[in-house]
């Protein structure tokens, strides 16, 4: 039997996020697209890999049995492909970054700029993501992650804090005296992230000081949440260093601070003698601690 090896990137992608939808945003195709690609698949080997639950796709024992085997494969490509790159002396070429949205959006597009002009040939690209899954499979170079400590896997350092701050639009907070800390949190409409934070510090601690029945607009990412509160919706907490960028935007004084959160920077440990991961790596230890360390 021959396979259309294609299909197992849509097999992957599928076992892998779960829902079609996820899938599908992965790889940059419809959801009809991975639905239609996965009965294929099912067709060509004659077994169902995947059992259809109303929370999504779970994969049926055929279908465990191929992912198992499929992953080694695809470690096993990912570790030639990380040998060729390793063996690659030369400043020239790709380096592929991944980030968190706030930084991609507000800290490195001047130090890519810089980087650019420092090393004309390296060629950085950019990609918003939350998971560490796509450096892990070589899809990145470097990893921009935030949290108390990396993978084992990985090596890199912690670099910088990411401090936060409590903000609002001018307009929205025009009778509060901004010289003191906010005292009554009652009465106020907030934007908060949802649960998939739930186990950051700055989560829990801005939490806590909400209104059990306050009036709230959940969202999903910080770049929402400061568009929100640009806006005039209410009352929202935000790394700091994107305050500024939002013309609307005050900060508020707060009674505590909330617990700073740590920027790590990443990348395998088979990619360390790259020149080329190497440089951009060591250019965001020295610039990042500058652009990050707190202002006020």
């Amino acid at each position: 039997m021959q396979w259309n090896w294609d299909h197992i990137r849509y097999f992957m992608a599928l076992a892998e996020h779960g829902t079609l939808s996820e899938a599908a945003r992965s790889i940059g195709v419809s959801h009809t697209t991975v639905q239609r690609r996965i009965k294929q698949f099912e067709v060509q080997i004659q077994a169902r890999l995947f059992d259809h639950a109303s929370n999504g796709y779970a994969l049926t024992k055929v279908g465990e049995t191929l992912f198992e085997e499929a992953t080694k494969i695809q470690q096993s490509l990912s570790g030639l492909s990380r040998a060729l790159q390793g063996a690659d002396d030369e400043l020239a070429g790709e380096v592929i970054i991944t980030t968190t949205d706030t930084l991609a959006h507000s800290v490195l597009p001047p130090l890519i700029a810089d980087l650019s002009t420092m090393y004309p040939d390296i060629t950085c690209s950019i990609f918003m993501d939350t998971h560490l899954s796509n450096i892990d499979k070589r899809e990145a170079d470097i990893a921009i992650r935030t949290g108390n400590a990396p993978p084992d896997n990985l090596i890199g350092r912690k670099v910088a804090n990411i401090h936060f701050g409590v903000a609002a639009s001018e307009h929205y907070v025009a009778g509060i005296d901004l010289n003191q800390p906010l005292e009554d949190w009652h009465g106020y409409r907030f934007i908060a992230l949802d649960a998939s934070f739930s186990s950051a510090p700055f989560y829990q601690w801005f939490n806590r000081l909400m209104p059990i029945s306050a009036d709230k607009t959940t969202v999903n990412n910080f770049l929402c949440a400061a568009a929100m509160a640009n806006a005039g919706l209410g009352i929202t907490l935000l790394p700091a260093y994107i305050i500024p960028a939002y013309k609307n935007l005050v900060r508020l004084k707060t009674k505590t601070q909330v617990a700073a959160n740590g920027v790590w920077v990443l990348s395998n440990s088979d990619l360390r003698d790259t020149e080329k991961v190497r440089v951009v790596r060591q250019y965001l230890y020295d610039k990042l601690p500058v652009v990050l360390a707190p202002t006020a």
